[in-house]
């Protein structure tokens, strides 16, 4: 995915990363967060993709590529 896409968040509240290698994109608001966790065949998203749109539909698909 490009820098700077855009996704849907709703919460208020984040996922804090005891590793920064498990970080696999962070977001910019409100200071930094992490947006994607990764550890092995594990990924987390904060954001929504099914509400997304484009964006989210893309990385959706990238999953079902894994």
């Amino acid at each position: 995915m490009p820098d700077n896409t855009n996704f849907y968040f709703v919460h208020s509240y984040y996922f804090k990363a005891l590793r920064e290698e498990n970080i696999a994109a962070v977001t910019p608001y409100c200071g930094e967060f992490p947006s994607i966790v990764v550890k092995d065949n594990i990924v987390g998203t904060q954001f929504h993709p099914e509400k997304s749109q484009k964006a989210g539909f893309k990385v959706i698909k990238n999953f079902l590529r894994m």
